[in-house]
């Protein structure tokens, strides 16, 4: 059985390296499942979904040990459907939380308890389906929403960042050329630059297993249509396999890459990126 924990690391850590610390316990409220983790640099916080509880947690950036959370979103107010994604725009202070029937809900960052969404996107013309990664771009007020339609189909959709209802993106990439297969985590945004990071898995018949496909590829925020990526990593016979979770490093020029199948964090140098 898996153990549930948030483990931080040194920067330059590598190989079988030791966590500097440990969130972990009964009494942090993590959950086995956790596809999803966001850091706040502003509030110093991170925030995680808990799939099996229906929440939202939020933790001191700092935490350590079986250490709760500051704050709990959680409730029938919240319509919470087992949350594998979320989003922090700390900028305008909100919480992005994909769902498995088609939507996006919009909750207040600071708010705690059985809180209702102050927003929903859902509805036929946002093209959304119950399978979504989410990320926010606060500078140009954007919203990317990667959906999949079927194995080896997927599609990112880019709509601004207050939309509400059922209202159509304003911006659809995807098709054979965007070579958008299925999305393998969240998605990174780098608003100096205008670009878009996202991970994609595989289109074999074991894609979910292992691929040597599976790649992190890098669009603008002004593509529209069946737009390839400029830059790619991995990609055939490359070196990942699953590809999850991404994190930029800026200052050093880096861009941090989890895999779920090497079970895994690479480090890349990508100036380029930046």
């Amino acid at each position: 059985m898996a153990h549930p924990e948030i483990a931080a690391f040194a920067r330059l850590a590598e190989g079988g390296a030791k966590p500097l610390r440990r969130v972990e316990g009964q009494g942090s409220l993590l959950g086995r499942t956790m596809h999803g983790i966001v850091y706040d640099a502003i509030h110093d916080e991170f925030t995680v979904p808990q799939q099996f509880a229906q929440a939202i947690l939020t933790y001191r950036g700092s935490a350590n040990g079986e250490e709760r959370p500051v704050r709990i979103i959680q409730g029938p107010h919240s319509e919470l459907d087992a949350p594998e994604h979320v989003e922090v725009d700390p900028v305008h202070n909100e919480i992005f939380v994909p769902t498995r029937h088609g939507s996006v809900l919009v909750f207040p960052r600071d708010r705690d308890g059985d809180v209702a969404p102050i927003r929903v996107l859902q509805g036929p013309d946002t093209l959304l389906t119950g399978d979504n990664v989410i990320a926010v771009d606060s500078v140009h007020n954007l919203l990317f929403v990667g959906t999949s339609v079927g194995r080896g189909q997927a599609r990112l959709l880019i709509f601004n960042r207050t939309d509400s209802g059922n209202v159509k993106p304003r911006a659809v990439i995807g098709g054979p050329k965007s070579k958008l297969n299925a999305f393998g985590g969240p998605i990174a945004v780098y608003p100096p630059k205008d670009e878009i990071i996202i991970s994609v898995e595989g289109t074999g018949p074991y894609a979910e297993l292992s691929s040597d496909e599976a790649y992190v590829g890098v669009w603008s925020i002004n593509d529209n249509g069946d737009v390839p990526p400029k830059w790619t990593i991995g990609g055939p016979k490359g070196i990942l396999r699953m590809p999850r979770g991404i994190a930029l490093d800026v200052k050093n020029g880096n861009m941090l890459v989890s895999d779920k199948r090497l079970n895994a964090v690479l480090t890349f140098h990508f100036p380029e990126l930046f």
